[in-house]
């Protein structure tokens, strides 16, 4: 059996409901009650540890303890009838809720239905010898997404490549009547496969475990106060519109670094979801900042309805920044250049050349400005260096003028030869001319329509185009009637890079 994969913390590889506040830094408590009788640390960790060494259905045997919750614990295992790692989401021994196991019950028999390959995948449900259910679900290695916001900020399009694969895994689960209900940074997982990194919603409708920032009393409300929907805040029952709400959070988080509300204590932070209006995210374009407001509306009537829709709509973000939208790296400078102050200010006063301390010159000559250069009236090396260069640049122009007429007339041919040459040269230095990259995709379905960047190429097996060197990861995407969508984001550094190989497309 392999080692553990290496810098992957086996407490932040799977949500154990911990935030990152509580792992970095002070988190404001979110219920004032007196804590139950419980059991002393070494007690508890004694009882998480006593299932090490056991098997559970006659196949996985438990090797090491991943993290634990309220009232499960998450388990490393070996499974010896196909030997692979997996995860092992168990109910504790102690637990007595039988609200709270009703509903992992239910949980798991929708979640092990869920195909799309942003969900994390379930393999096997059950209950043990003892009457304990468990849920085995593929072992990830990567980050969580709360991990990688330590880091601060992202890209626009990274934001945007994740909050679609994670609203594409929301849809499938809304239409099997599962909503999230506890959705953050802490359950969107980064994995990585390849060279590729695919995004792992984590936790769907299992919201029952007990944290430092949960409020699950009976008859209250629970969720992450920084990720919470208004009606969540106020009690209200819950629909699948909340999630898109909690989605519209961590989006913002993704593009501004933080949050759109945040306060010293959780009640405070609710007040702010109910009532204060949404700060206009900064960091995004105008596209991408009017998809998140629609989705962070405090009316849910009036919120992006679907999921789906939301998954739409960012797709359109991203076709957007692609053609060269304005994002946020683009727009730190907004303002015109100062090849575009030369030109405006030439075309408004009919002049050829820009006037400095009433001396004129060459605009190609001189340094653009907004003002005028100190000391240059007063420096008479630096009239005389400008005085030469327009003299220059007129003999240049009646040196060209008196070459023409004495070589003569040229044939029709002649110049098109040299129009011919002029823009092939131009066409050559242009930089739409990238290279390609002929990458062969092959799917395990054959007929399958393949997409570069949303753009339809070929069906499968085909070869695509993917461009070189223009320094931006490309999505390829295989569709076929009756299968889930396979997606591959490829950055190819070479023309003779191979494609990585794809998973198999799986049926719906």
């Amino acid at each position: 059996m392999s080692e553990r994969p290496t810098g992957i913390p086996k407490t932040r590889r799977l949500d154990t409901g911990q935030s990152r506040e509580e792992r970095g830094g002070p988190a404001p408590s979110t219920t004032t009650s007196p804590p139950a009788p419980s059991a002393s640390a070494s007690d508890m960790e004694l009882t998480f540890t006593r299932d090490v060494g056991k098997k559970i259905a006659g196949r996985y045997k438990i090797t090491d303890v991943i993290g634990e919750g309220g009232m499960g614990v998450v388990y490393e295992a070996w499974d010896t009838q196909v030997e692979r790692k997996v995860a092992i989401k168990l109910v504790r021994s102690d637990t007595t809720d039988r609200k709270f196991l009703s509903r992992f019950r239910r949980e798991l028999e929708i979640t092990s239905k869920l195909r799309h390959p942003s969900t994390i995948r379930v393999f096997e449900h059950g209950e043990t010898k003892d009457g304990r259910p468990y849920m085995v679900m593929e072992l990830l290695t990567g980050e969580s997404l709360a991990d990688r916001l330590e880091q601060g900020p992202l890209d626009e399009m990274e934001a945007l490549q994740i909050a679609r694969q994670a609203a594409e895994s929301l849809s499938e689960a809304h239409e099997h009547g599962v909503f999230h209900r506890d959705l953050k940074p802490d359950n969107i997982f980064i994995e990585t496969v390849g060279v590729s990194k695919v995004v792992k919603v984590l936790d769907f409708g299992i919201a029952g475990g007990v944290d430092a920032t949960r409020l699950t009393q009976a008859g209250e409300v629970f969720g992450t106060p920084q990720y919470m929907s208004p009606e969540q805040c106020n009690g209200l029952p819950l629909d699948h519109r909340t999630d898109i709400y909690s989605l519209g959070c961590i989006l913002y988080e993704m593009l501004e670094g933080r949050p759109p509300f945040a306060a010293e204590t959780p009640m405070a932070t609710m007040l702010k979801h109910v009532r204060a209006k949404v700060p206009t995210p900064r960091h995004a374009s105008k596209e991408t900042a009017k998809v998140v407001l629609m989705g962070l509306r405090k009316d849910r009537s009036k919120r992006i309805q679907t999921a789906g829709r939301l998954a739409e709509l960012v797709g359109q973000c991203i076709g957007y920044l692609r053609t060269g939208g304005d994002s946020r790296s683009n727009r730190l400078d907004s303002g015109p250049s100062s090849g575009q102050l030369v030109s405006s200010s030439a075309v408004s006063t009919g002049h050829q050349a820009i006037t400095m301390g009433g001396r004129s010159g060459s605009t190609s000559s001189l340094p653009s400005t907004t003002g005028p250069v100190p000391g240059f009236a007063e420096d008479s090396r630096g009239r005389t260096i400008a005085i030469g260069l327009g003299l220059l640049a007129i003999g240049l122009v009646v040196a060209m003028f008196f070459g023409d007429m004495s070589s003569g007339p040229q044939s029709d041919g002649d110049n098109g030869s040299k129009s011919g040459e002029s823009d092939s040269g131009a066409g050559a230095s242009s930089p739409e001319k990238l290279p390609m990259n002929r990458a062969l995709v092959q799917t395990n379905v054959e007929g399958a329509q393949v997409y570069v960047d949303e753009k339809y190429q070929c069906d499968t097996p085909c070869e695509v185009k993917v461009p070189v060197g223009d320094g931006l990861s490309h999505e390829i995407r295989a569709k076929k009637e009756g299968y889930i969508d396979l997606v591959k984001v490829w950055k190819p550094k070479s023309v003779a890079e191979p494609l990585p190989k794809l998973a198999p497309m799986e049926k719906l």
